[in-house]
């Protein structure tokens, strides 16, 4: 009988050991990392539109781009100590920039036909000097990418602070006049830390910019005119014959520039229109961003990630 016993109580002490095991194994898994909640339908910045990214410099050591490739040569002084929407920052000042020289025959940015540029940026204050901000460059025509940050207009209304911003495209592929630039004001945005994004689809011929996720109105000759988002392009402003698709093959690209004007455009030096300010996570895409996928990129990186 002392037999019969004694095996319900060692059957009860190993069901309680399997038992413990078993929540030590549960609790185990349960305690790790939880994943992070997306942001605007991503996780990251990394995320959005990933397979269509074609340079990021995230500026949190270096000017290198990290994904393709380019290395910076920088001209004066630029710095990457300052502290950045996610990690680090690029801290320009007078007479400091870089630029990079792309593959033979301009690699990617060709043909590249549709595009998105999206960067954080930060001025201290309203300057009477144009800065420019990103640039590309062919051998005979220094402005094939524009994105330029020009002084506040007198007599705006909302405009002491603002800051006026010039970028666009200069299509060598158009039929008539080609150098297409739209203006937007950037309202309520110094001293603080805003995202911009330029979107140009090439199927559609309409050009957009956001400001911290949302569309901004934005005006061209080439437009109607008025400062209306999306903005359809038209090659000659007759709103006859759409631009449609960007490409440089008249004039390969060959350099681009962060942070200055191209040397002697307008008569101008690299060194008398550089950026002031901060940039961070700029990222260079193929297409034309979604609505979408541009508040992605905001609410991700207004989050540092």
């Amino acid at each position: 009988m002392k037999r019969i016993t004694r095996f319900p109580i060692l059957a009860a002490v190993g069901a309680a050991v399997v038992l413990a095991l078993g929540m030590s194994a549960c609790s185990k898994k349960s305690s790790g990392p939880t994943p992070p909640q997306p942001l605007g339908g991503y996780v990251s910045s990394d995320s959005v539109a990933s397979a269509n990214l074609i340079g990021y410099w995230p500026f949190d050591a270096d000017g290198n781009d990290h994904k393709g490739g380019l290395t910076a040569t920088a001209t004066g002084s630029p710095s990457y100590s300052a502290a950045g929407v996610r990690g680090n920052s690029y801290s320009g000042s007078a007479g400091s920039y870089l630029t990079f020289t792309l593959p033979s025959g301009g690699g990617q940015y060709q043909n590249i036909g549709s595009y998105s540029e999206s960067f954080w940026f930060k001025v201290a204050n309203q300057d009477t000097i144009t800065q420019g901000v990103f640039f590309m460059e062919g051998a005979n025509t220094q402005d094939e990418f524009v994105t330029e940050i020009e002084p506040y207009m007198p007599g705006v209304a909302g405009s002491q602070d603002s800051v006026r911003i010039h970028t666009g495209f200069n299509d060598l592929n158009g039929p008539a006049y080609q150098l297409f630039v739209p203006e937007t004001f950037d309202t309520n945005a110094v001293a603080k830390w805003v995202h911009e994004v330029i979107t140009y689809n090439g199927g559609t011929s309409v050009f957009t910019v956001y400001q911290n996720g949302v569309p901004m109105g934005t005006s061209t000759a080439f437009s109607n005119g008025k400062y209306i988002t999306p903005n359809p392009m038209w090659t000659d402003g007759s709103a006859t014959t759409p631009l449609g698709p960007i490409g440089f093959n008249s004039d390969a690209p060959t350099t681009i520039i962060i942070g200055s004007w191209p040397d002697q455009l307008f008569g101008q030096s690299a060194t008398k229109n550089t950026f002031r300010g901060q940039l961070d996570e700029f990222r260079l895409f193929n297409k034309a961003l979604s609505q979408q996928e541009v508040a992605g990129l905001f609410l991700n990186g207004q989050a540092g990630r």
